[in-house]
């Protein structure tokens, strides 16, 4: 196993560093140029993040500007297929997930003709597979970043992520998936101080990087657009169904108790809309209702046709601030479109303020209609997943509704700059977008804010407490 295992290792880091040559042939005929794309983020990123601006305004920016000059002299030495994490490893130095760099390259068909064959070339034979399986520890008893390895499923395939080296493979153990095999990889997870790096394969073998971690105390892997669910060994995707992980889903625990489990706000507003209006008297038909959304990083602000359930009093509007510049400018013409009377303003004090901070979008404030329901408490579970729409959702169901109370561990602090622009940088075929937020989530920010922290639970469950649900079940039946 180990032989192969590294053999398949090596093949992955050519794979990584040079898709179709080696590495130093790829340095002088690829039209991707790391340090031309590290300038035009820099740039973008001075020109349009409003969390720079304030630091520089504070000044408190000096340990930025001594990070770019050392980036910018390692962005020589970065090639292509790599430059998308190292632009992610500069704008770490902000601690805000809104603010990133992800890529969409442009394979030729027969680049990823060239990939399949390394790939199925490379395949774990199921002698190898086998083996790999019954000597691998369970992931019930590891800890750190060991606890990635096990079984998991898309819905499509089953993997099973096995260590190797100092990274985490993940081989396709079985799928329904034609034209693919098992023993194929399908990612390379690397361990980062935050979660890992991922160099991902689709089913179409194009390699993209992502970044993701395992959540919901091990049962959730999240990265990028992917999501994988724990699975025991005995799982097969021929025999049992798996919805779309991102859908939510409902049931009663008891006659006290319902339980609403939201993987993802990524997801279709008309879809979530009737998936709630479906589930209308289950949901309002106990005294507790549990609202589960760890490893929930965000998406949407779909969720107001769930809140309006067990709203209690209205909301009051809000105010941000936005850094008036050409991009930001463009960005919120584009969604005069869609609201015109919110967004017109913005747009006139960005075009008469460049350079400046400006007054954001003022949302108003929104009026639930109070429901008749038996629903008493409402408890949102979350841990460090949580992010974006997911703390958006936590904020506007406590201002909402005096029922309302967070269990578990804080999120993950993605909150206090909103509504992302993407911007494409000089990259070529790699194509590799500058994400950033617009806007701040209030006027206050980043003073009075969450990224810090994540927003802090009102009762904390401990990590070693195996069964959350049941804790907070017993909470409100004592």
């Amino acid at each position: 196993m180990k032989t192969k295992a590294y053999t398949l290792l090596s093949f992955v880091f050519i794979v990584c560093c040079s898709p179709l040559s080696g590495q130093q042939s790829e340095k002088k005929t690829s039209a991707c140029d790391c340090k031309e794309a590290f300038n035009d983020l820099v740039d973008k990123l001075e020109n349009n993040y409003i969390g720079l601006k304030q630091m520089q305004i504070s000044g408190e920016n000096e340990g930025y500007t001594d990070r770019k000059l050392k980036f910018r002299q390692k962005s020589v030495d970065v090639i292509p297929a790599n430059c998308t994490e190292f632009l992610n490893d500069f704008l770490d130095y902000f601690h805000d997930g809104h603010l990133f760099a992800f890529e969409r390259p442009n394979h030729s068909e027969s680049d990823l003709l060239e990939y399949e064959k390394r790939v199925k070339d490379a395949k774990l034979d199921k002698e190898h597979l086998k083996q790999g399986l019954s000597t691998e520890k369970e992931t019930a008893n590891s800890e750190g970043k060991d606890q990635i390895m096990g079984n998991w499923t898309d819905g499509t395939s089953v993997f099973v992520v096995l260590k190797v080296e100092n990274d985490y493979h993940a081989y396709i153990r079985e799928t329904t998936k034609e034209g693919v095999e098992a023993g194929e990889l399908k990612a390379v997870f690397s361990p980062k101080e935050k979660g890992y790096s991922c160099r991902y394969y689709s089913y179409q073998y194009s390699p993209i990087y992502i970044r993701g971690d395992v959540f919901k105390s091990g049962q959730l892997l999240v990265a990028g657009h992917v999501m994988w669910k724990r699975v025991p060994p005995s799982f097969s995707v021929y025999t049992n169904e798996v919805n779309d992980l991102r859908l939510p889903t409902v049931e009663a625990i008891d006659a006290n108790t319902t339980l609403l489990t939201i993987p993802s706000f990524m997801v279709d507003y008309q879809v979530f809309k009737n998936f709630i209006a479906a589930n209308k008297k289950l949901i309002k038909n106990a005294p507790t209702l549990i609202i589960d959304i760890r490893g929930n990083r965000g998406g949407n602000g779909i969720y107001f046709p769930l809140i309006e359930m067990y709203a209690t009093q209205n909301m009051e509007g809000g105010q941000g601030l936005v850094l008036a510049s050409e991009d930001n400018l463009a960005y919120f013409e584009r969604q005069m479109e869609y609201a015109k009377k919110i967004y017109e303003p913005v747009v006139k004090s960005i075009k008469g303020n460049f350079g400046e901070i400006v007054d954001g979008p003022l949302y108003p404030g929104k009026k639930f209609k109070i429901q008749a329901s038996k629903i008493k408490n409402v408890a949102i579970l979350t841990d460090n997943a949580c992010a974006s729409a997911a703390e958006s959702f936590i904020i506007h169901s406590k201002r909402a509704s005096s029922k309302v109370k967070t269990f578990g561990s804080p999120t993950d602090g993605m909150i206090d700059y909103t509504s992302v622009n993407s911007l494409l940088l000089k990259s070529e075929k790699q194509y590799i977008y500058f994400g950033y937020p617009t806007s701040t989530l209030h006027k206050e920010i980043p003073n009075k804010g969450f990224n810090k922290t994540g927003i802090l639970p009102d009762i904390p469950i401990e990590k070693h407490v195996e069964d959350k649900i049941d804790y907070i079940v017993d909470y409100y039946d004592k």
